[in-house]
């Protein structure tokens, strides 16, 4: 038994106690629950109104989405279409397209995992070739 399946066990316990008859005080006791005085009131009046519902702790949130392989085949055509596009505009495209937000950190993740171009703002690209300064008639000759 897990230990969320345990602390379920404890809670209806004391639940019953208390439904029963008992203080708070000996259902905290009895169902080995550590529990403030508001705490289990609340908990009381949460489970008469909602049942075992009131009892599951929802503050694990969800797993990320994780990206499907149709999502990351959709990365591959896109980025290699237009490598300085952002991971915003992805993101932005994805969720159009596919229905689903991620966050544009993940998308660079994404990118960087399957090896596609990253941009980097205020910089040239290593495919661009950077144009050397033109010279002038201007200058003075330092020779020897």
């Amino acid at each position: 038994m897990s230990k969320r399946d345990e602390l379920l066990q404890r809670k209806r316990r004391a639940m019953e106690l208390m439904n029963g008859g008992a203080t708070w005080q000996e259902a905290n006791e009895q169902s080995g629950l550590n529990y403030s005085k508001s705490g289990i009131q609340h908990l009381y009046r949460e489970w008469c109104e909602r049942g075992d519902e009131a009892l599951v702790d929802h503050r694990g949130g969800r797993d990320p989405y994780k990206a499907t392989p149709e999502v990351r085949e959709w990365m591959i055509e896109r980025c290699t279409e237009d490598m300085e596009v952002r991971s915003s505009q992805l993101r932005v495209e994805i969720e159009a397209q596919f229905g689903v937000e991620l966050h544009h950190d993940y998308v660079g993740l994404l990118r960087r995992q399957l090896d596609l171009p990253v941009p980097r703002p205020g910089r040239p690209s290593k495919r661009e070739e950077i144009e050397p300064a033109p010279v002038t008639g201007t200058e003075e000759d330092f020779s020897p």
